[in-house]
């Protein structure tokens, strides 16, 4: 069978025939589940490309479909509903704010394996092993999670909506919910309230006059009043006559319904025992003052408040229903209460029952009474609470920032900072790191420090649950996914919830080519998500599927078998304690040449102008350090500089040098750096793990700094290499030099984005546009084409494209197409088959497309963690 070439004329076919092409996978003909494989896919790698690897975000981050989901008018909604719902959820934005966002796809998948975790307020969610969770130092994988990790759940979720209802109404959905009968009894069609309150009960009976004067209630017990109507009528539509007109024998005149029990029907209220009932969807799109209405009435039947120890108050709410506990938990978190959710059990008649309970303690206490308050005699309760609250003491142990902390920021004079609060020996603040801080003490030492990003942690709208339990389940189970840009999360179940595949395939197979063609290419893979890692442990998931894998070249029949790769993995010379005692081998610390960087990168990187005072201000900065130092400088010296500055204004200088100490953190960026000759050494590939800074506020501004650092010295290394190459090709004279470089970037929208302009979109544009001449390919993949910039996609000579549903990446592609393509870009990759790999090839070296089945990987696919392996061995 011939093997197909993609990436080639048919002059450098017949120049080089198969040598110097790696094996991508077959070739699909037919559409759909009638699609099969036929002719392997052999691509070229040995002239310069610009390939672009596009495809939707992998979907196993999700969760299970029935999770709520909170939207911008206060509606909560399974996730599996927001398919075609085009209305905003909620969710972190980047001050660390709770605010609506917008949501851009949605997926929906089968799973036979999820986590579910519960926490200590009482919140609990299933999801994937792979789903991220926000943690004090960045967005963590659940499956690495354990219990007492700490996690970001809102604090408050200020989502009302607009929708205005009368207040009786409002009254009586809270009355009867809290303490109504409001289910059938057999036949009948019964209505009761009980309540001995006669504030209560007044205020029942006028809000049922007012609902319908034809209904009327009757005391049939202490307490127990049942709602009838005083006149019953009837529909005279019904009543029969002869054609005299007389009426005939058996006529029956059904009288009318009660409506009240029509209404609660209506909204689904009725025929529920006590641990079925629910809050009506329509209470939540209420605005804010009638949620606190119902909220009010309801806690005034079923809730207390009471003193719980010496000078502390609780206020409770208890239920038979879990249901509707966990929804008036998430009410109270609309007003920014937080409460704690127990379960309990109840003896009637001899049996034990569930019950669940919410209590509000410490400072919500007053912030329910401010907000919500009660209604009849317990408001008695509420006035003793006022005259005992002048000594209440309120403690923040609960609501702390987690331990953590400490790990990622230590004030610049723990000395100095003490002495500004007053402490009696002001060394001794230091032993804060032994504790979890309260918001109050790290916003207070912040703002003494002048630190802008621990002042925005302390004073966030994210509370720090702590997870108490986790299960793993089995089954057959739907699962669904959104994607929120920019922000990249969402709040389900009042939780904070965060295409390599293909790239990895090409790099194995450029490891494996023969060592004459191997040895006169070098290759880099940034790697953004933490997954390139595992290409030196054997993939044996795939040994039975690489058993149809096997292909012949011309060099020979090749068998594919699991296989590690060998691979030089550099990470960030800060984190190489970490992935070592992860159990990741790190072949080489790595380090930027801080030199490297110009005064643009930096402003560009801290988000601000060369115009304006913190611009200026670094320009000054470094052009001192490079008149003093030259190019061997580090940060330290920059900071050094700035404080020495007598021109730049104090507040400027602190934000500067919080920035400047912030970047010393990052751990990469030194007076020397790695030398480039390490990174591109022949025949080897080389894994910069960059994934440890998505856990580091700024971490895309990080990671775009090292990328222009690196594709400014390959260029010029390449530049010079070239020269080198052609003076041998005259001269026969050999001098050494880098070799050709294929460079894969992950993630590559965040470095050559389309609407903005990073630390590395100017060198990266320039490796693409111009990097084909000194011998320099370039990889990128990304998820999200659309947001690409215009000049790296018209620059691919070679597409590869998994499927895409987003309307903006798909118009993307169609912005580059060629005219050899006859049908529309949509309706080929509408062929495609479901089957994982598929993809469609677009070639203008032979002006031809295909479909392909990317072969299985022979190296481990890791998800996303270094500590995946050790993971996968406790549940697998």
């Amino acid at each position: 069978m011939e093997n197909i070439i993609v990436g080639r004329d048919e002059e450098d076919e017949k120049k080089y025939g198969e040598s110097g092409a790696v094996f991508l996978g077959k070739h699909l003909v037919g559409e759909g589940d009638e699609a099969h494989t036929t002719n392997p896919i052999l691509m070229d790698v040995v002239k310069p490309h610009i390939v672009l690897v596009v495809g939707k975000r992998g979907t196993g981050k999700c969760v299970e479909e029935n999770t709520p989901i909170v939207l911008e008018d206060g509606s909560v909604v399974p996730i599996k509903d927001l398919e075609n719902d085009n209305r905003r959820v909620i969710g972190l934005d980047q001050k660390l704010k709770i605010n609506p966002l917008e949501k851009a796809e949605f997926y929906k998948r089968k799973v036979n394996r999820l986590l579910h975790i519960k926490t200590r307020s009482g919140k609990e969610i299933k999801l994937t092993h792979e789903h991220q969770l926000l943690t004090i130092k960045g967005w963590v994988p659940v499956k690495d999670l354990t219990i007492g990790s700490r996690i970001a759940t809102p604090r408050k979720i200020e989502s009302f909506g607009e929708t205005n209802i009368e207040d009786y109404k409002i009254k009586l959905l809270a009355y009867l919910i809290a303490e109504g009968h409001i289910k059938k009894r057999g036949n009948r069609a019964l209505v009761r309230f009980t309540n001995t309150d006669k504030s209560l009960v007044q205020d029942f009976n006028s809000s049922i006059k007012l609902f319908d004067k034809n209904l009327k209630t009757t005391e049939y017990g202490r307490g127990s009043y049942g709602i009838s109507r005083i006149k019953k009528t009837g529909d005279p539509s019904e009543i029969k006559r002869n054609e005299n007109g007389r009426f005939v024998n058996g006529n029956i005149v059904r009288p009318n319904r009660n409506p009240l029990i029509l209404w609660l029907e209506q909204v689904d209220a009725y025929d529920r025992l006590s641990r079925d009932k629910i809050i009506p969807t329509l209470i939540f799109n209420l605005k804010k003052d009638q949620i606190s209405l119902f909220l009010n009435r309801l806690f005034s039947c079923d809730g207390s408040i009471y003193k719980h120890k010496e000078n502390q108050w609780e206020i409770s709410y208890a239920s038979s229903s879990q249901v509707l506990i966990r929804q008036v938990h998430h009410l109270l978190l609309r007003f920014g209460m937080l409460s704690r959710i127990r379960n309990k059990k109840t003896k009637c008649n001899g049996k034990f029952f569930d019950t669940f309970e919410i209590v509000i303690g410490s400072e919500n206490v007053n912030k329910f009474i401010n907000e919500i308050g009660f209604f009849g005699h317990k408001q008695r309760k509420v006035e003793n609470f006022i005259n005992c609250s002048k000594n209440i003491y309120r403690n923040p142990n609960i609501d702390t920032i987690p331990k953590e902390v400490w790990d990622i920021y230590r004030p610049r004079s723990w000395t100095e900072v003490g002495r500004q609060m007053n402490y009696s020996i002001a060394k001794g603040l230091r032993t804060s790191i032994n504790y979890s801080p309260s918001r109050q003490k790290l916003m207070q030492i912040a703002q003494l420090d002048h630190n802008n990003i621990i002042h925005t942690i302390a004073t966030s709208d994210i509370f720090w649950d702590q997870i108490v339990f986790v299960e793993e389940l089995e089954g057959d189970f739907t699962v669904c996914d959104i994607t929120v840009p920019e922000a990249h999360n969402f709040v389900a179940s009042d939780i904070i919830v965060h295409n390599s595949y293909s790239g990895g395939v090409i790099a194995e197979e450029i490891t494996m080519l023969p060592k004459s063609v191997k040895e006169n290419l070098a290759t880099v893979i940034i790697d953004t998500m933490g997954i390139f890692w595992s290409m030196k442990n054997a993939n044996d998931r795939a040994s039975d599927a690489l058993k149809d894998w096997n292909v012949t070249t011309e060099d020979g029949k090749r068998v594919l078998k699991p296989s590690g790769v060998d691979i030089k993995l550099f990470v960030p010379k800060a984190y190489v304690k970490n992935y070592k005692e992860a159990g990741v081998e790190v072949d080489s610390p790595l380090t930027m040449p801080c030199g490297e960087l110009s005064a643009d990168d930096w402003i560009v990187t801290f988000g601000f102008q060369s115009i304006d005072k913190h611009g200026i201000a670094i320009e000054r900065a470094i052009k001192m350090v490079k008149k003093k130092y030259g190019d061997k400088y580090a940060i330290s010296d920059i900071i050094s500089a700035v404080q020495s500055d007598k021109t730049i204004e104090q507040e400027v200088k602190y934000a500067l040098i919080n920035r400047f100490e912030a970047a010393e953190g990052w751990g990469i960026f030194e007076e020397q750096g790695t030398a480039i000759k390490d990174l591109l050494q022949p025949g080897v590939v080389s894994v910069i793990d960059v994934s440890h800074y998505m856990r580091v506020s700024g971490g895309w501004s990080v990671r775009s700094l090292l990328v222009g650092i690196l594709s400014r010295k390959i260029f010029m290394e390449r530049l010079m290499a070239r020269k080198a190459e052609e003076f041998e090709m005259m001269t026969g004279t050999k001098k050494k030099g880098i070799p050709m470089v294929w460079m894969l970037i992950d993630e590559a929208h965040q470095f050559v984005p389309n609407d903005k302009e990073t630390a590395s979109t100017d060198p990266l544009l320039t490796l693409i546009k111009e990097g084909r001449e000194p011998g320099i390919s370039v990889l990128l993949m990304t998820q999200r084409p659309g947001k690409l910039h215009e000049d790296a996609l018209s620059q691919a000579d070679l597409i590869i494209s998994h499927r895409l549903t987003s309307r903006a990446d798909i118009e993307a592609l169609r912005s580059i197409m060629q005219t050899y393509m006859i049908d529309d870009i949509q309706d080929y990759l509408n062929a495609l088959p479901k089957a994982k790999g598929s993809a469609l090839i677009l070639d203008d070296n032979s002006e031809r497309l295909y479909g392909v089945q990317v072969r299985p990987r022979i190296s481990w696919h890791a998800g996303g963690s270094p500590a995946a392996i050790k993971e996968k061995s406790k549940f697998e």
